[in-house]
């Protein structure tokens, strides 16, 4: 059994400018620079570099928020050509309006936008930047105009707090390679939930839950595939005091069964779920050393079930083991400009699935500096 040994080096430094007027509108500009690289025991590589800008808004019950970024993804694998891609990935668009003390709820009103300012139409070469999320952070360098609107409420009381909301995202058509044209992705509807309870004065505990229906993406107006339903469960505990607090939280994922196109037949679902359960469970802590140094850490175990295929199958997906830690310090620098640095490590398993034909170990390492300032 070969294993394969990654490594992630990553340095964000970020700028936040936010400044107030007469009107009490607040203003924020957000931008930074991230750098992310990976290598494997077999001489695969990967890196990314992004540069993410952030523009925001706050009047009154109105709040708008613009994100997008530019990157530089590479992707080295051993005995192969290397290939690479750069631009500006999509533009997110966020609209919102929060409606409180008329109701017995509290209700917000939002409306988000993702614009293709990204690249699609990629070349089938190009389509191996897009590497799995544990070793880059951005994935998904453009796609169609897609129009979210969302609905919220809230309510206190007591001891209690809770919310839900829902959303229903309309996606649109776009060229996702060059042999996969007119692709129109199926539309999503969600629906989020979370409950919290104060157990006693330093105690908090909540319980959340997430449901996603995906619809019938299409390619060239011909069914193609549509994901199986999406469900997240879990539950949180929180513990606060005077100079430290904690959270720990768990988190299970369940997919149903997908359908796939089948030729002339359409979509047929699969005869087995090709979605193994998941289940996340992370420890957080900070400590309070002053009133300017604050100590944390994050301590995250993931475990992913093998789907239900037999070992011999060609869909077959086992296991994926990781557990990741994080340590760092955060540190009033001046009256408004603040510095973090966070140093990550991970580790993870990952038995043979549709993309690698033998088991395979990842080591991986990240360093974070982030300056916020803040005026």
């Amino acid at each position: 059994m070969e294993k394969r040994y990654g490594f992630l080096i990553s340095l964000i430094i970020t700028f936040t400018f936010g400044c107030s007027n007469s009107l009490a509108a607040d203003y924020q500009i957000q931008t930074g620079f991230n750098y992310e690289w990976w290598e494997s025991n077999n001489n695969d590589k990967g890196s990314q570099i992004y540069l993410p800008v952030r523009v925001g808004v706050e009047y009154q019950k109105f709040s708008f928020l613009v994100l997008t970024a530019f990157t530089s993804t590479e992707s080295d694998p051993s005995g192969a050509r290397n290939h690479s891609l750069s631009g500006v990935i999509d533009t997110k668009l966020n609209l919102s309006y929060l409606i409180t003390d008329k109701l017995p709820v509290d209700i917000i009103l939002g409306m988000d936008f993702n614009l293709p300012t990204g690249k699609d139409d990629l070349k089938e070469r190009k389509l191996s930047v897009m590497m799995d999320p544990d070793l880059i952070s951005i994935v998904n360098f453009g796609e169609g105009f897609n129009v979210n609107p969302t609905f919220s409420l809230a309510k206190e009381w007591e001891n209690w707090a809770a919310g839900i909301g829902i959303g229903y995202l309309w996606r649109g058509e776009y060229d996702y390679s060059t042999t996969i044209q007119d692709y129109d992705p199926g539309n999503i509807l969600s629906i989020t939930g979370e409950a919290i309870y104060d157990l006693l004065p330093n105690w908090r505990a909540k319980l959340f839950c997430e449901y996603a229906d995906y619809g019938t993406d299409e390619v060239d107006n011909t069914h193609y595939y549509q994901e199986g339903d999406f469900l997240l469960i879990g539950m949180g505990l929180d513990h606060y005091r005077t100079d430290w607090d904690a959270s720990l939280n768990l988190k299970s994922i369940f997919r149903n069964k997908s359908k796939f196109q089948e030729g002339a037949q359409g979509l047929k679902t699969e005869d087995k779920n090709s979605y193994g359960d998941e289940w996340i469970a992370d420890f957080s802590c900070r400590y309070y050393l002053s009133e300017e140094t604050t100590l944390n850490t994050l301590i995250q175990f993931l475990w992913i079930d093998e789907n239900d295929f037999s070992s011999g199958s060609p869909l077959f997906i086992g296991n994926r083991e990781k557990i990741s830690c994080r340590l760092g310090i955060t540190r009033l620098l001046a009256p408004n400009l603040t510095g973090v640095f966070n140093i990550n490590g991970f580790y993870m398993d990952d038995e043979r699935n549709w993309y690698h034909d033998e088991d395979l170990t990842y080591k991986g390492f990240s360093a974070q500096i982030k300056l916020i300032g803040r005026f």
